[in-house]
């Protein structure tokens, strides 16, 4: 009787698996309405309030709002910026973006010492992230920064 009610019981105490298909169909999403719309509203609703980028913009805090407050600076930047996914792969509570993001540097930007006059950019990564309960709660990125900042300073020295 007591392994019955046991086992009876065992459902309502078991976790949810995380579904790798919606987990992938959030990061399109979230990739067209925030990276490419520049939709930052949808940070509010994709992120969670505890996300966390592990990156070098770790330092500016976690959440939708420090998210949008970089972007606002990484967008007046680059203004034309526009993402483009070139792979997706999702596993478990995990899902791998692969991505590249054109446009032309326009302004200044923290960190890069290379005057902005309007040099065609492209920058590469790759970005992992992990969704829980429908929302992102971190990422790890790797970008090619080295070979931006090489483009960037090459095409300023041509003009």
């Amino acid at each position: 009787m007591k392994l019955f009610m046991l086992t009876a019981l065992f459902p309502l105490f078991a976790f949810p698996t995380p579904s790798p298909v919606k987990n992938k169909e959030l990061l399109k999403r979230f990739y067209k309405q925030v990276y490419v719309e520049w939709n930052m509203k949808m940070a509010d609703e994709m992120l969670s309030p505890n996300f966390v980028s592990h990156d070098w913009r770790q330092s500016l805090g976690k959440g939708p709002k420090a998210f949008r407050n970089y972007y606002s600076v990484f967008n007046k930047a680059v203004p034309d910026a526009k993402y483009e996914v070139q792979d997706i792969l999702a596993d478990g509570d995990r899902v791998a973006v692969r991505w590249e993001m054109h446009g032309t540097y326009q302004r200044a930007f923290p960190g890069i010492d290379i005057p902005a006059a309007g040099q065609a950019v492209t920058l590469k990564g790759v970005a992992i992230y992990r969704v829980e309960n429908n929302k992102l709660m971190e990422r790890w990125v790797v970008s090619d920064l080295y070979e931006l900042l090489k483009n960037i300073q090459g095409q300023s020295k041509k003009s």
